[in-house]
């Protein structure tokens, strides 16, 4: 394991000064894709199984017994379905306008942090680029100090090292794009079925036993 520590570390030294930041951007990156990973697999809820389960009990009037069940569960439409049942006494007007506003936590909370994934995709290639220009100055300075005496191979060499530079930019950036654009098609779907869901929502909280309540003039 140590070796292997080596090995990637005098291949970081061969990218030149741009290897630091690059390896800071690619531990931030790392970070935010698992964070993002668990918090989409920890807030996973069946949208369609919940609702219809609290509309039966509130059907019941048992508004105590619904909000028992939505205890523990961490996804989005539980939040919508636990603050809902708390306000169902009020105006439904009012009813939307919480949920409009805890809704769009919910979707900042989706969020959080997946902006960083794009900024580390866009800066990792220009990074790597400006490591290889700064690693071809220096090699072609050795190669006029020389005075002509520097043999090929050593400059073709300082070269190909400094390309290492552009190389770990480009590892980098392409998975980093390719998760940003994952879960920023995920947030999109995730509000998309929020939108959806909260119209449910409160039609089950406006119409506990009461004739049809107008909610959208």
């Amino acid at each position: 394991m140590s070796l292997n520590l080596k090995e990637i570390w005098g291949f970081l030294q061969l990218g030149g000064p741009m290897s630091i930041p690059l390896l800071i951007a690619s531990i931030f990156s790392l970070a935010v894709i698992l964070e993002k990973i668990i918090f989409f697999a920890s807030h996973r809820d069946n949208s369609f199984r919940l609702i219809k389960r609290i509309e039966i009990l509130v059907d019941e009037g048992d508004i105590l017994s619904a909000l028992n069940e939505l205890k523990g569960k961490k996804g989005p439409n539980a939040k919508l379905l636990s603050t809902a049942l708390t306000h169902h006494s009020e105006d439904p007007n009012r009813i939307r306008e919480v949920l409009q506003a805890v809704g769009e936590n919910e979707i900042k909370k989706m969020e959080k942090h997946i902006q960083i994934l794009d900024v580390i995709a866009m800066i990792s290639p220009l990074l790597g680029l400006l490591g290889t220009v700064l690693g071809i100055i220096s090699s072609f300075n050795i190669l006029g100090t020389a005075a002509g005496m520097a043999e090929p191979a050593q400059v073709s060499a300082g070269i190909a090292a400094a390309l290492i530079s552009t190389a770990i930019g480009l590892i980098i950036a392409i998975p980093t794009a390719i998760f940003y654009s994952y879960f920023a098609n995920k947030v999109e779907k995730k509000a998309h079925e929020l939108n959806l869901s909260m119209v449910d929502i409160i039609d089950v909280v406006t119409n506990r036993g009461e004739d049809n309540v107008q909610i959208f003039s």
